[in-house]
């Protein structure tokens, strides 16, 4: 398994055992052959499950939940496999989840960087999202929206509106679930942290397939749906029609644009 969280992680824990006593980690491997885990973690904090049907995220983040639930633990830190973890992410993060402020939060994100620019987490506006500025931490005073790797989210905020979606299983499930949580009154703090992530929509020829960039399509509009009124709707088929003459322009492979332009006028 190379995933570069799980290698960060484990590295941070066999280097830090102060670190190591205080989590507790799930590895949903949903690979086709099963990833042998690490013998020297303690058996008794590290769980590993192989499901080669690959269910999705939202299958892996909903077992964490409920581990975490019979367990009483307060937080998950949820991961993907494309962000590089540091020491100083996580000791920021244990001491922001020991403090005061913890009670106000359903959620604490480090900001995810590529190249200089905040990946995430974004604004959400009500057209379009913005940028964090590099280096911003605190509470936001507008909607945000966050990538699901490295993300801490409050257990009882996320029991409270269901958990993560199963329609969502793959595509748009941070998008859904910082929504939902927000929508429910929960605030998110950014903290002044930044990780290496690479983000495979930025590649989107050699990284992407067709077929899972159709997936992504359909849970975009999933998601435009569950969240915003018919004015949203028409606002994304616009956007649609924009990214789809960009295709045509940058990307050898038409496919792409053909994609893009179908599901802006379904």
């Amino acid at each position: 398994m190379q995933a570069l969280s799980l290698c960060s992680l484990l590295q941070i824990c066999a280097e830090d055992p102060a670190i190591r006593a205080k989590l507790r980690i799930l590895v949903q491997d949903n690979s086709p052959e099963a990833w042998l885990p690490d013998p020297n973690f303690d058996s008794g904090r590290f769980e590993y499950f192989h499901a080669p049907a690959n269910p999705g995220l939202a299958d892996a983040y909903n077992r964490a939940l409920s581990m975490a639930r019979s367990n009483r633990i307060s937080w998950l830190l949820t991961l993907d496999q494309d962000t590089v973890l540091d020491r100083g992410f996580l000791v920021q993060l244990l001491a922001a989840l020991e403090s005061e402020e913890a009670e106000q939060a359903c959620a604490y994100v480090p900001e995810l960087v590529n190249d200089g620019l905040v990946l995430s987490p974004q604004i959400a506006g009500r057209v379009f999202y913005h940028r964090m500025p590099l280096g911003f931490s605190g509470f936001s005073a507008k909607p945000l929206v966050a990538f699901n790797s490295a993300a801490c989210l409050s257990v009882p905020a996320l029991v409270a509106i269901g958990g993560f979606p199963k329609e969502y299983w793959l595509d748009y499930l941070d998008h859904i679930v910082f929504h939902r949580l927000q929508a429910a009154g929960g605030r998110v703090y950014v903290l002044n942290s930044q990780l290496a992530h690479s983000l495979s929509m930025q590649y989107l020829e050699s990284a992407v397939s067709i077929e899972r960039y159709s997936n992504v399509l359909t849970a975009e509009w999933r998601f435009v749906r569950d969240s915003s009124s018919a004015l949203g709707s028409m606002i994304h088929r616009l956007r649609l029609v924009k990214r789809a003459l960009v295709h045509a322009f940058k990307l050898k492979d038409k496919s792409y644009a053909i994609r893009t332009i179908r599901a802006a006028i379904e």
